[in-house]
């Protein structure tokens, strides 16, 4: 019936037959108390069971400790944990098992010193299912049970004829941490790493990595690197992550000394796992003998070791960055291996200008040329990070080249390369593999190509470079439109043909207000060469803009045009942006007006400017002052002369220097 008839009737009845004088009664009282679990975990049930572990039949207090110990916590009383003491030394050896379970099920709670000493002398029972029963009580326990006594016990069950008890042992010495860190444990799993028993053999590896620094000694590595040789491979490769981890948090030389003596080895999976210890301590490890032994790694006949001796190499950056490395890592960009190559540059790559030798350089123009995609992505990748050294002319030719490669993310990183390079890159090669990259299928590439030449600058204004652009500002990207008119604005005059006036014009209207944003400081920079009617057309029409940003260029744009952009239309767009709530869009409204000059002294714009003088900003105040200075005699009535006589009682005296 389970947990369903819980009701405190059926509960009250099986409370008075576990004081009924027939054994089979009460067991049968238990284990159905036992199925109903926490449920039935109340004062008069767990006082009953209690009274039961006394009882003269083994098999009534067997059953009292399952049902204690599917109660869990909820029974985990003192009278509880006493009679379950007790239990751990009954004549019956189920019994002691049992109490042993539901003393794990209580976890901390029953954690007291007489239930760890109980369990220490468990550690000790003739039982092997008592003595693992143990083992798991006090990993429940867990750091609270981290005495002296107990990590001694432990230690001594690692040498059980049981394999399920050293397995045990060891999964609780592991969750009792550093604390259990003492020379006895160490030693003892050192002795484990022999074990007969291959889950003994992997959980000592598990538990030297857990322990991490404070294991890291001759003996352990020693014992770590033979376990590498074992014929299980969850032990190899729970030896090779307890290297790698101890080997990342203890980099004193002893150990650096035992991984280094290990690289000749004539294991090939130590040699690796020496490699990738030594490449977790990175820099610390960076000493001439170690270079040294990777270098030679580096040549070695198994494709795993090679890589890790590059990440090794790779890991210890510029400290790395010797001749003979460098020499080491040219031969491996020729490796049959893409991965090995990849892992080459990777680590040329991140020992930057100090590996910029021409030998490198050439290897890397070589490589721009790969089988293996990651290979020509990482080449780039290097160049890019030498900086000025790199720029020689067969690396510039071969990342024009590589323009056209068939990867897209090759010729991303290939525009990245490039852009680093700036001006000097700026040959008719590059500038035409750009032009193409402007119609590339990926957008992330037209991206990249815009930027590169946004670089440029003036140098790669070419008519094929401007036609690129021109169709970038209709891309259905909207990072390339943006980019389009980035580029344009720093091509400045030198780009501000009818096409691409035509273009930034269309550009004002576009979704994204970047692109309008970018597109009116691009018109600011041609000038008065872009002040044609569409153009001022599509300003007049950007001053009603939803963007706040897109107002300002605005106004920044037509003050950059001057008189030339004073029409009607013009002036009474600026004459409504003085009433702009954005107090910038109301500053640069003023300016615009000021290099207009006598052309906008119309009287709404004196009006409006009257009404400037009294802004609740400084910088507003007196633009318009000075606008209206530029105005000259048409701005001579009284309620100018009026508002500039009450400016000069402004409390910020800057508004009317």
């Amino acid at each position: 019936m389970g947990t369903k008839p819980a009701t405190n009737e059926v509960i009250n009845g099986l409370v008075n037959a576990l004081w009924d004088a027939d054994a089979y009664v009460t067991r049968c009282a238990c284990i159905a108390l036992r199925e109903m679990g926490e449920k039935a975990a109340t004062n008069e049930v767990i006082n009953g069971l209690v009274n039961a572990l006394r009882d003269v039949d083994a098999d009534v207090r067997r059953r009292v400790c399952e049902a204690l110990r599917e109660m869990g916590e909820k029974a985990a009383t003192n009278e509880v944990i006493n009679g379950l003491v007790n239990a751990l030394r009954d004549t019956d050896a189920d019994v002691r098992r049992c109490a042993c379970q539901a003393l794990e099920k209580m976890g901390e709670k029953a954690a007291t010193n007489e239930v760890i000493n109980e369990l220490v002398n468990a550690l000790w029972d003739t039982d092997a299912d008592v003595r693992r029963c143990a083992c798991q009580a006090l990993e429940k326990m867990g750091e609270k049970a981290a005495t002296n006594e107990v990590i001694n016990g432990l230690v001594n069950a690692l040498r059980d004829t049981d394999a399920d008890v050293r397995w045990r042992a060891w999964q609780a010495l592991e969750k009792m941490h550093e604390k259990a860190a003492t020379n006895e444990v160490i030693n003892g799993l050192v002795n484990a790493l022999r074990d007969a028993d291959a889950d003994v053999r992997r959980c000592a590896c598990q538990a030297l990595r857990k322990i991490g620094e404070k294991a890291a000694t001759n003996e352990v590595i020693n014992g770590l690197v033979n376990a590498l040789r074992d014929t299980n491979d969850d032990v190899k490769w729970c030896a090779s992550e307890a290297l790698r981890e101890i080997g990342g948090k203890a980099t004193t030389n002893e150990v650096i000394n035992v991984l280094l003596n290990k690289l000749p080895d004539v294991d090939a999976d130590v040699r690796r796992c020496a490699c990738e210890a030594l490449r977790e301590m990175g820099e610390k490890a960076a000493t001439n003998e170690v270079i040294n032994g990777l270098v030679n790694a580096l040549r070695d006949t198994d494709a795993d070791v090679r890589r890790c001796a590059c990440q090794a190499l790779e890991k210890m950056g510029e400290k790395a960055a010797t001749n003979e490395v460098i020499n080491g890592l040219v031969n491996a960009l020729l490796d049959v291996n893409a991965v090995i190559r990849w892992h080459a540059w990777q680590a040329l790559e991140k020992m930057g200008e100090k590996a910029a030798t021409n030998e490198v350089i050439n290897g890397l123009v070589n490589a721009l040329r790969d089988t293996d995609v990651n290979v020509r992505h990482h080449a780039c990748q290097a160049l890019r990070e030498m900086g000025e050294k790199a720029l020689t002319n067969e690396v510039i030719n071969g990342l024009a080249n590589a323009l056209w490669d068939a990867d897209a993310y090759v010729r991303q990183h290939v525009c990245q390369a490039l852009m680093e390079m700036g001006e000097k890159a700026a040959t008719n090669e590059v500038i035409n593999g750009l032009a193409n990259a402007l119609r590339d299928a990926d957008a992330d590439v037209r991206w990249h190509a815009c930027t590169v030449l946004g670089e440029m600058g003036e140098k790669a204004a070419t008519n094929e470079v401007i036609n690129g652009l021109v169709n970038g500002l209709r891309d259905v990207d909207v990072g390339v439109r943006w980019h389009a008119c980035q580029v344009l604005e720093k091509m400045g005059e030198k780009a501000a043909t009818n096409e691409v006036i035509n273009g930034l014009v269309n550009a004002l209207q576009d979704t994204h207000a970047n692109v309008r944003r970018c597109a009116c400081k691009a018109l600011r920079k041609m000038g008065e060469r872009a002040a044609t009617n569409e153009v001022i057309n599509g300003l007049v029409n950007g001053l009603r803009d939803v963007d706040v940003g897109v107002r300002w260029h605005v106004c920044q744009a037509l003050e950059k045009m001057g008189e030339r952009a004073a029409t009607n239309e013009v002036i009474n767009g600026l004459v409504n942006a003085l009433r702009d709530v954005d107090v910038g869009v109301r500053w640069h409204a003023c300016q615009a007006l000021e290099k207009m000059g006598e052309k906008a002294a119309t009287n709404e714009v004196i009006n409006g400017l009257v009404n400037a003088i009294r802004d609740t900003d400084a910088d507003v105040r007196k633009c318009a002052c000075k606008a209206l200075g530029e105005m000259g005699e048409k701005a001579a009535i009284n309620e100018v002369i009026n508002g500039l006589v009450n400016a000069l009682r402004d409390a910020d005296a800057y508004a009317f220097s």
